[in-house]
C-alpha cells in the first residue's frame, strides 16, 4: 500500500477494513475497523488474528475459503471486542499472494447484531404465522389471472378433499363439489376481485369433499394481490376456513330463539323482559290480557307504575338482591293494578339475564293470576278457624262433664257404662288435639304465630323434653337414651315451641319404632348450628311417602290400616316452627332400618329477636 493519497483514502472508509500479513497478524486496519473492536489503529496493528476472529490460525481462516474461489462471505461470524464482548460480523474475505511477501487476506467488516435480531424476530413471527395458520386450519390459495392457474396449499388440499398425490384441476373439482345452489355467488366473490370492483371479498358456500358425504361449509376471503403496470389485476389470494361447527352453532342458536320468541309470545301465561330499570322492554299477549292494556300501552309504562304500593318495596328489595347475585332468582306473591283499576292478585317469578362478560342486562318475569287460589284460601282459613273455634267452646264444656262423670263416687257406674265413658273421655281428648293443631297450623300457615327467640342450652332443653314423654315411650313399648357430648352448647330457640317440636319428634319415633327398641336423642355442633336428632329402627319412611312427610294431613298409611293415632299435623307444625325461627329440618330413613329426623337451630342471634 504505497502513496500517502491511498493510505488516507483506506483510513477514512466508512467500511471496517483490514489486511492481515503471512504471519497471521494485523498489518494493516483503517478506523472504522479500530472503532470496532476497541482499538486504536496502532494497539491494532500487529495483533495475531486469533485475538479479535474466532479462528485459531492463519490456516483456518484461509480454509473458510473454498478453491478455485478466491474470497468467501461469512455471516454470523462472532468477533472479540477490547473488553471482551462479542461483536457479531458478516466478513467478506479475500486472499491474494504476494510473490515477495506470501499470502494475504483482505477483510472487509459488518457489524451485524441489529440485523441479526431482526431477522430472528422475523423468523419467530414467521413460525407463530405459520403453525396459526396450521393450527386454524386455514387454507391458503393464489390464483394467477394471466395464466389461469391456481396454487393451493397443503391445507387448503386436506380441505378440499384432495391427496397431495392427486393430479388434478383445482378449479374444476372446487366447481363440481359446491352446491349448484352456491356455486354463482362463489364465483362472484372472485370475479369482483378480478374486475377490480372490491379490493377484499368473502363468500360462504356448502361444499362436499367427497362424492356421499355431507355437505360443509366453507368461507372463502380474497384480497387483490398483485397488479400488472397499467393496473389491472393479475393476481388474488385468499384463505379457505372450514365453518362448519359455526353454522351449526348459528343455527342452533337461531332454532332456539325461535323457539324462545315462540315459546315467549304463544305462552298462556304471563310473560315480560324488564329492563334494568324496570321498564317493560316486551311483553307477550297473555299479560297484556292479564293487566288490561295493549301492547303498545303496557310498553309505555313499568312495573312499579302497576305494581300496588304496598307491596312495591318488597319486590324491589328481591330485585336488588337479584342484581348483585345475593340470589339467583326469586318468587313473590303481591298486587298488581289493572288498567281499570282493580287489583288482582299475581305469583310473580323473576330471573336474570347477564351479557357476555357477566353484567345484568335485563330481568325475565312470569306472572300467573292466583286471585282466584287466593281467596279460596282465606275462605278455607276463614271456614277452619271458625269451625274449630266453634268446636272448641262445646268440646271443653263436653270433655269437662266426662272428666266429673269418672270421679263421682256417689253413684258408682256399671262396668260397661265406664268403659263407655272411657272411650268417650278419649275420643273427645283426640277431638280437641286435632282442634288444637288445626288452629295452630292455621295461625303458622298465616304467619300469625309470634316466636320469641332467646338462647338457651339446648341440652337442658331436650331433657326436658324427653322426661315429658317418657309416658309415650312407655304407651309404645320403647325407651329413650339421650347423648350431649357438649351440654354447653346454646342456640336461639323459642323455649316453648322447640318443646312442642320435640314432642312431635320424639313421639312420632316411639309411635313407629320396633317395640323394645331404642330411640337415641343427641345433639352436635355443625359450624354456626345445633343439630339435634331422634332416631329410630323400624319400618322406616316408604319411598312414594317421602315428598309428602311435611305436609299437613299427611300419614303414610291409609286411614283404615293405620294402627296407630294422629292428626297428620305434627311433623307440619314442625317444620313451620323451625323455619320460621331460622332453622332447617329433615329427616334420612332406610327401609326397614333407621330413620332419623333432625332439626337446627341458629347458634348466632337470627336478624330482630322477636319472629312473627
Amino acid at each position: 500500500m504505497d502513496g500517502s493519497p491511498i493510505i488516507d483514502a483506506f483510513m477514512n472508509m466508512q467500511v471496517p477494513l483490514m489486511i492481515v500479513g503471512p504471519e497471521g497478524r494485523v498489518s494493516h486496519c483503517n478506523r472504522a475497523t479500530a472503532r470496532m473492536f476497541g482499538y486504536s489503529c496502532a494497539d491494532m496493528a500487529g495483533l495475531p488474528i486469533c485475538d479479535i476472529l474466532p479462528v485459531a490460525s492463519l490456516e483456518e481462516l484461509n480454509g473458510l475459503i473454498k478453491p478455485p474461489a478466491i474470497d468467501v462471505i461469512v455471516k454470523g461470524m462472532i468477533g472479540r471486542h477490547k473488553c471482551g464482548d462479542p461483536v457479531v460480523l458478516a466478513a467478506q474475505i479475500t486472499a491474494w499472494t504476494d510473490g515477495q511477501r506470501g499470502l494475504h487476506h483482505a477483510l472487509a467488516l459488518r457489524e451485524i447484531a441489529d440485523e441479526m435480531e431482526y431477522e430472528r424476530q422475523a423468523q419467530e413471527k414467521l413460525m407463530l404465522a405459520d403453525n396459526a395458520i396450521k393450527g386454524a386450519r386455514i387454507g391458503v390459495f393464489q390464483y394467477d389471472a394471466i395464466t389461469e392457474t391456481m396454487i393451493v396449499s397443503e391445507i387448503c388440499r386436506e380441505l378440499l378433499g384432495l391427496a397431495p398425490t392427486d393430479d388434478v384441476d383445482v378449479q374444476l373439482e372446487w366447481r363440481e363439489r359446491v352446491h349448484p345452489d352456491d356455486l354463482d355467488a362463489a364465483m362472484e366473490a372472485m370475479r369482483l376481485c378480478l374486475k377490480d370492483v372490491r379490493e377484499r371479498t368473502s363468500c360462504e358456500c356448502r361444499f362436499r369433499p367427497h362424492a356421499g358425504s355431507r355437505w360443509r361449509w366453507m368461507r372463502a376471503d380474497l384480497a387483490i394481490a398483485k397488479r400488472d403496470v397499467s393496473g389491472d389485476v393479475i393476481r388474488v389470494i385468499g384463505a379457505l376456513t372450514d365453518i362448519s361447527e359455526h353454522k351449526a352453532i348459528e343455527n342452533a342458536l337461531r332454532v332456539s330463539a325461535d323457539q324462545f320468541r315462540s315459546a315467549f309470545d304463544n305462552a298462556s301465561v304471563g310473560m315480560a323482559i324488564v329492563g334494568l330499570d324496570g321498564a317493560w322492554l316486551r311483553a307477550n299477549t297473555a299479560l297484556c290480557d292479564l293487566l288490561g292494556y295493549s301492547e303498545d300501552d303496557l310498553l309505555m309504562t313499568d312495573f312499579q307504575s302497576v305494581t300496588h304500593p304496598e307491596d312495591l318495596d318488597a319486590d324491589l328489595g328481591l330485585l336488588d338482591q337479584l342484581v348483585k347475585g345475593q340470589i339467583p332468582s326469586y318468587q313473590m306473591q303481591k298486587r298488581y293494578i289493572r288498567s281499570n283499576g282493580a287489583v288482582m292478585w299475581g305469583l310473580l317469578s323473576v330471573g336474570m339475564i347477564k351479557n357476555a362478560v357477566g353484567e345484568p342486562e335485563h330481568f325475565i318475569s312470569q306472572i300467573v293470576d292466583v286471585s282466584q287460589q287466593r281467596r279460596m284460601s282465606e275462605l278455607q282459613s276463614e271456614f277452619v278457624s271458625t269451625v274449630s273455634h266453634e268446636l272448641r267452646t262445646p268440646l271443653t264444656s263436653v270433655l269437662g262433664s266426662l272428666s266429673l262423670l269418672s270421679t263421682m263416687d256417689t253413684e258408682p257406674l256399671s262396668d260397661e257404662a265406664q268403659r263407655l265413658l272411657y272411650i268417650a273421655q278419649q275420643n273427645g281428648e283426640r277431638l280437641n288435639s286435632l282442634v288444637n293443631d288445626i288452629l295452630e297450623f292455621e295461625k303458622f300457615s298465616t304467619r300469625k304465630m309470634r316466636l320469641t327467640l332467646t338462647r338457651q342450652r339446648i341440652a337442658e332443653l331436650v331433657e326436658e323434653a324427653v322426661l315429658t314423654n317418657l309416658a309415650s315411650a312407655d304407651r309404645y313399648g320403647v325407651r329413650f337414651h339421650a347423648d350431649f357430648p357438649d351440654r354447653t352448647l346454646s342456640g336461639w330457640v323459642d323455649p316453648k315451641r322447640f318443646q312442642q317440636v320435640m314432642t312431635n319428634l320424639l313421639s312420632n319415633a316411639a309411635k313407629f319404632a320396633d317395640k323394645g327398641s331404642t330411640i337415641d336423642v343427641a345433639t352436635e355442633q355443625q359450624e354456626n348450628w345445633v343439630r339435634i336428632t331422634v332416631a329410630n329402627l323400624g319400618a322406616g319412611i316408604p319411598d312414594a311417602f317421602r315428598d309428602q312427610i311435611f305436609q299437613p294431613f299427611s300419614q303414610a298409611a291409609t286411614t283404615s290400616t293405620r294402627s296407630r293415632g294422629g292428626t297428620g299435623l305434627g311433623l307440619s307444625i314442625a317444620k313451620q316452627i323451625v323455619e320460621q325461627a331460622g332453622g332447617e329440618i329433615g329427616f334420612d330413613s332406610v327401609p326397614n332400618g333407621k330413620t332419623t329426623f333432625w332439626f337446627m337451630v341458629p347458634i348466632e342471634e337470627p336478624t330482630g329477636n322477636q319472629v312473627t
